[in-house]
């Protein structure tokens, strides 16, 4: 079991050819299963776009490095279409509200644990008490309802199953990061700002890294909003007016998958 933080930065190593084929620069939560279904995949390489690797793929999670059978098990974004889902509802887990089935706040996400063994589920997520002097632990999976994009759902009387860890973890107070020039490891604590959060990796790499590939492209497929507006026909040029455009209308994501060069 790790901690989501625990993930971040880890090389992605193939076994077939020992090759380095980059880091995790952020996860993909896929709240309707309750899972981290996607690590998304800094290779250092933007103009070709953001790649990502299916956490099922993934063959083992080791201290500084997560394994995968092969390079192709790494894919592009665009060719997924369940992720540009998944990243447009943008949900973090980390520092959403925690709130009862009847509407009580108990307080926020601190951490979020992950079972590395299990296809990316979340087993439990660390409650963080709203005026810091209550009771701090973790609640196991089972008493959570909902996983959503600005509050976690959870049983009535969730806070009596607290745990101080779940089976195979430790417990969630810092986490251990490695420098990886040096190689020196160290323990942060975690901050958070309840109900502030700032532009998720994964949002912000997806903007970023697509747009440098989308521009000068082609559009292979008429694009339209939920009214029919038209926001580009098949065969216009994408240029940063159009982007703009597609972003406002709330489709960016279609966009980025109907691309042609």
């Amino acid at each position: 079991m790790k901690r989501s933080e625990e993930l971040l930065g880890l090389s992605i190593i193939s076994i077939e050819d020992g090759k380095e084929v980059g880091s995790v620069s952020d996860l993909v939560v896929n709240p309707a299963e309750g899972t981290v279904e996607y690590l998304l995949v800094d290779n250092g390489i933007r103009y070709l776009g953001v790649k990502i690797l299916p956490f099922k793929m993934v063959e083992g999670v080791g201290e500084y490095a997560i394994t995968i059978k092969d390079s192709a098990s790494v894919s592009d974004l665009a060719k997924e279409s369940e992720v540009t889902g998944l990243l447009e509802l943008n949900v973090r887990v980390k520092g959403t509200r925690v709130l009862t089935k009847k509407g009580k706040l108990i307080g926020t996400v601190g951490e979020f644990l992950v079972d590395d063994e299990n296809e990316g589920k979340i087993v439990g997520c660390e409650l963080v008490p709203p005026d810091g002097s209550g009771k701090k632990g973790i609640i196991p999976s089972e008493q959570i309802i909902t996983f959503g994009k600005d509050v976690l759902i959870v049983n009535e009387g969730a806070e009596a199953s607290l745990t101080d860890s779940l089976p195979g973890s430790s417990p969630v107070h810092a986490v251990k990061t490695l420098d990886k020039k040096t190689g020196d490891s160290s323990a942060q604590a975690e901050k958070h700002a309840p109900g502030q959060q700032a532009q998720s990796e994964a949002a912000r790499l997806f903007e970023e890294r697509q747009r440098e590939y989308l521009l000068g492209r082609k559009v292979s497929k008429r694009i339209e909003t939920e009214n029919g507006e038209v926001i580009a026909e098949e065969g216009d040029l994408i240029t940063e007016e159009l982007l703009d455009k597609a972003k406002a209308a709330g489709k960016f994501a279609e966009l980025s998958m109907n691309s042609k060069g």
